[in-house]
């Protein structure tokens, strides 16, 4: 037993000092270290450095290239490209179906244009093409993430007489046709069905002052007309439109409809809400120029062929009531889509209940449309099985397979966790959110949950969201002072900081997973005001958090952990903890969290899947056979005993399907008995 402990000791140490030694080592000769770690940037690479390098690489991708005739260049994002010639330009989709362009004819003063001959020259330098008309004009594209922004630059007024603005006459390329927004400062150019297909907007025309002046589109006989009111103005002006694909707006467009209130996007569909929408329909496709149901209301549905968007469905509520804004939060997974009506006053409780009696007010619902080839029509009629007044049912809501989860932020129970009592009321505006299932074509409750510490206006479910077998809540206004996961729930000290809770299902059972808080939890963050979740993957959004707002990514753990084994202590008397969290499958990417370490220290991850508990002496002892490690060296944050700390998921071999995990952390600690400082061991078991 001795030589084994003397052994293993001497793997470990030497391990870490000869990483150790090869960091300082590379360090000191200017280079950097090497590890298996986190997918990290290369080696040598500052932040700065790699914002330059994504910059350069965005810039070559939207780069223009001369060909016969002129340039060409490509976006990615729009999935099209654009030929430049000496007269304009031409777009053509990846997809094709369409072409689209502009040419300018002539310019100068209204009523004294006069025609454009052929350019000085054509130019392009990386992504910018110009076009150098004469010794006033110069036309210029810059092709970007945006999509391909168009503009000119007007040296000097143009000789004239009067006092007339300026105009621009352009005639049309391709084979779509251009619709003029009502506010004259963009174009929608559609195809022969209707469709929208390019959006040329943004019209903005500044002088040398950076004054903004007047300006707007018109329809012409041959395409169209730009004016600019220059009255006043100090030249050179700047007049700069951008274009870009699938500009959506609701085929009934009127004021204060708040037409994309909420969104959501599943593939090639698209679903956009107006919750102050009047039309008096109901169900799909009704007649929406019937404004006689003030903020009823609607919910648009758009589908994608290439790159064509076109509106498919006009979706209302089977019981369309004034002030229901039904569409107030909206959600899809490939042919289901869920729509929140928050002040729909029924009293029905369940699925499918009596729609017609309104003596609830602001109770709210959730409505259930699926699609069937093109066609959409409603399925479901969802009501909380403990509807009351004012709880806003549907204020949130969102779908996964054939689950749907609706979120009632003013519901009043003081129940806690899964299914509690829905009846008791001392907990006014804690929250509520309900789980409902599909069957076939019928759908049912499955679950009432609760917050583990639900308390009066929480607001437990103004956000929600569903990936699979997982739910995520928000409650933005939960008030505890814990940090990080699981923390201690009953300090309220911190109003307004927000949690989140997150929820597993199995079977047909539900439990709550993990209570997660902010790293930095503060009061009146709004932490959980938003929430999203794909996979094990969990974003939270906290807008208020330093005022500035931020977001935070957790991992939701598919297993439990536990700890194990002895940790050795290093400077200051400070032991090291480790936190895992993640799915203990054959993927193996895995979240770690280091702290209390020494500051400015490095560390490494030995990672196995087995148990161990060998003595290294001094009282440490080794937790792990580290079969998949050691991962580093890791630089801790901080300074000094007790404050380093490291976080990042690293990714480990395959493992055998569902197995442990075990891992420690060591970290380079010239305080600690034996050089170094270690925590427990930490085993990640599938539930």
């Amino acid at each position: 037993m001795r030589l084994e402990r003397t052994l293993i000791f001497g793997v470990v140490t030497g391990a870490l000092f000869a990483l150790a030694q090869e960091t300082l080592a590379q360090a000191e000769s200017g280079g950097s270290p090497q590890h298996s770690s986190v997918g990290a940037a290369p080696d040598g690479l500052s932040a700065s450095d790699r914002t330059g390098i994504r910059a350069a690489y965005d810039a070559s991708r939207h780069a223009a290239c001369a060909v016969e005739g002129g340039f060409r260049d490509r976006n990615p994002g729009q999935q099209w490209t654009t030929r430049f010639d000496e007269r304009g330009f031409k777009v053509e989709p990846d997809a094709g179906g369409w072409t689209w362009g502009l040419e300018l004819k002539s310019y100068g003063v209204a009523g004294q244009e006069r025609g454009v001959d052929a350019p000085a020259r054509l130019r392009a330098q990386g992504q910018r093409v110009a076009r150098v008309w004469d010794t006033l004009l110069e036309e210029w594209y810059v092709n970007d993430g945006r999509g391909l922004e168009h503009g000119y630059i007007v040296r000097e007024r143009p000789a004239g007489t009067g006092a007339g603005p300026l105009a621009f006459a352009l005639a049309l390329r391709g084979n779509l046709c251009a619709k003029v927004l009502e506010n004259g400062r963009g174009v929608l150019f559609v195809d022969g069905d209707g469709a929208a297909a390019v959006t040329y907007t943004g019209l903005t025309v500044l002088d040398a002052a950076s004054r903004r002046l007047p300006a707007r589109l018109e329809r012409t006989a041959e395409g169209l007309r730009l004016l600019v009111e220059d009255r006043g103005a100090r030249y050179p002006l700047r007049i700069d439109p951008i274009a870009q694909q699938a500009y959506l707006k609701a085929s009934n467009t009127d004021d204060d409809d708040r037409f994309g209130i909420s969104v959501a996007v599943s593939g090639d569909t698209v679903v956009v809400g107006a919750d102050q929408e009047d039309s008096a329909a109901t169900g799909v496709d009704g007649n929406q120029s019937s404004n006689s149901a003030t903020d009823s209301g609607a919910a648009y549905v758009f589908v994608r062929s290439g790159t064509t968007w076109s509106q498919q469905a006009y979706l209302k509520a089977s019981n369309t009531g004034s002030t229901d804004h039904f569409g107030y939060a909206v959600a899809i997974a490939g042919d289901t889509v869920v729509v929140g009506a928050r002040y729909e006053a029924s009293a029905a409780t369940g699925v499918n209940g009596n729609q017609s009696n309104n003596s609830a007010g602001d109770s709210g619902a959730a409505y259930v449309f699926v699609r069937s080839g093109a066609s959409w029509s409603q399925q479901a009629y969802l009501k909380a099985s403990n509807t009351e007044f004012g709880d806003y049912f549907g204020w949130s809501v969102s779908v996964s397979g054939d689950t749907a989860v609706v979120g009632a932020r003013y519901e009043d129970s003081g129940a806690t966790g899964v299914n509690g009592n829905q009846s008791d009321n001392s907990s006014g505006s804690s929250g509520a959110a309900y789980v409902f299932v599909q069957s076939g074509t019928t759908w049912s409750q499955q679950a009432y949950l609760k917050a583990s510490n639900t308390g009066a206006a929480d607001q437990f479910a103004s956000s929600v969201a569903v990936s699979g077998d997982t739910v995520v809540i928000g409650a933005p206004l939960e008030a505890s002072a814990a940090t990080g996961v699981n923390g201690v729930q009953s300090d309220n000290s911190a109003t307004g900081s927000g949690a989140a809770y997150v929820f597993r299902r199995n079977g047909a059972t539900w439990s709550q997973l993990a209570y997660l808080k902010a790293s930095n939890t503060d009061s009146g963050d709004y932490f959980g005001y938003s929430v999203s979740v794909s996979g094990d993957t969990v974003l939270l959004g906290a807008f208020h958090a330093e005022q500035s707002g931020a977001a935070y990514v957790f991992t939701v753990p598919c297993g439990t952990t536990a700890s194990y084994g002895t940790g050795c202590a290093g400077s200051g008397g400070f032991l090291p903890g480790l936190a895992m969290s993640g799915c203990a499958t054959p993927t193996g990417s895995l979240r770690f969290g280091i702290d209390s370490g020494l500051g400015g220290a490095l560390a490494w991850l030995f990672v196995g899947a087995a148990q161990t508990s060998l003595p290294m002496g001094a009282g440490c002892t080794l937790n792990v056979s580290p079969a998949f490690g050691p991962f580093g060296p890791l630089l801790l944050s901080g300074s000094g005993p007790g404050n380093g700390s490291f976080s990042a998921v690293i990714t480990i071999p395959p493992t055998s399907p569902l197995g442990p995990i075990t891992a420690q952390a060591f970290v380079l600690d010239p305080g600690a008995a034996l050089g170094f400082s270690n925590s427990n061991g930490v085993l990640l078991t599938v539930e």
